[in-house]
């Protein structure tokens, strides 16, 4: 699975990865992930078809802001939220346990990030279902501390 995120990062499989890319023609790419450089162009478009280095792939674009509308996204029952680093830093505290049930604006864990303490809250009541880190480990801005899903 690959998201963007506002701020421009790209997460490839719950990893930030640095990708540039380069317009060869219209549909057509050069797309460098982590390094490797894949050749991607749009085949189709009803439904979605994408070729990358030749081979055809199985694409699924979700518009965050349609999910929310049609109850399927952030808010509905059984949505994931994945909570990550605003920043790089210590990771000072995990506040929850895999499993834990939390509240809107609980504590999940205390970042610390030029000399601040940040807490990352749950953004709605939800279930642990995911730890990524552990306290005590520095971690990059975008990396996955914590995986969510909502409760009813």
């Amino acid at each position: 699975m690959v998201e963007t995120s506002s701020g421009g990062r790209f997460t490839v499989d719950d990893e930030v990865v640095a990708i540039a890319a380069r317009t060869l023609e219209k549909d057509h790419w050069s797309i460098a992930v982590a390094g490797r450089t894949h050749e991607v162009a749009i085949v189709g478009r009803e439904p979605l078809r994408v070729w990358v280095d030749g081979v055809e792939v199985r694409s699924v674009i979700a518009d965050e802001r349609a999910l929310a509308a049609a109850g399927t996204g952030a808010g509905a029952a059984g949505s994931r939220h994945e909570l990550r680093a605003p920043m790089p830093g210590l990771l000072k505290a995990i506040h929850v346990a895999e499993g834990d049930m939390v509240e809107r604006g609980d504590a999940i864990a205390t970042l610390e990030a030029m000399k601040m303490e940040n807490e990352l809250r749950a953004p709605e009541r939800a279930r642990v279902v995911k730890l990524a880190a552990a306290a005590g480990t520095k971690v990059e801005g975008g990396a996955l501390l914590a995986v969510l899903v909502a409760a009813d």
